[in-house]
């Protein structure tokens, strides 16, 4: 089996055989976990597509990255606006700080990953504290981001099976 260099997202390089359909021509990044589809020389286009289409976990799983990644941001642009504001300043720099912290766990989040459910089983606390902070120190926005924030926790916590490897139920 060819060996294969390998860039990841997260910056890291490195070398890997060459990944077959038997894995889903899927290699993994030994420094961030994240999984990368790798397309083989030799195999059309047709069948690497076929043969890569995610499951109905890890479109569960992509969902949930994709509105994690949409949610940072919005905190990171509520949170930048809550700064220059003086008033707001507090809660923009609680916002910004969390939201950085978010958006670089978002590579964690995919199916199979039995860490993900406990941290947003665990995140009702961080929530109330989120709505809390918002709602006295920077404005009434924030507290509708965190209504979003508890429906992802909501549909995370629902679809628990992806990430634990149990039966699934889809929301």
């Amino acid at each position: 089996m060819a060996s294969i260099n390998v860039n990841c997202a997260c910056g890291n390089r490195f070398v890997t055989e060459e990944p077959t359909a038997d894995s889903g021509f899927t290699v993994e990044c030994p420094a961030c976990g994240a999984r990368i589809r790798i397309k083989p020389p030799g195999i059309s286009h047709k069948q690497f597509k076929a043969a890569t289409a995610p499951s109905a976990e890890e479109r569960i799983a992509n969902r949930i990255r994709k509105y994690e990644t949409i949610s940072g941001i919005l905190w990171l642009i509520i949170g930048a606006v809550q700064l220059v504001l003086v008033w707001t300043a507090a809660a923009g720099v609680w916002n910004i700080i969390n939201a950085i912290m978010r958006l670089r766990s978002v590579k964690s989040i995919y199916a199979g990953n039995p860490a993900i459910v406990p941290w947003y089983d665990s995140r009702r606390n961080w929530l109330i504290a989120f709505a809390i902070v918002n709602l006295v120190l920077g404005g009434v926005i924030g507290v509708f981001l965190v209504a979003f924030d508890w429906w992802m926790r909501d549909y995370v916590l629902r679809n628990r099976a992806v990430f634990e490897g149990t039966s699934s139920q889809s929301a």
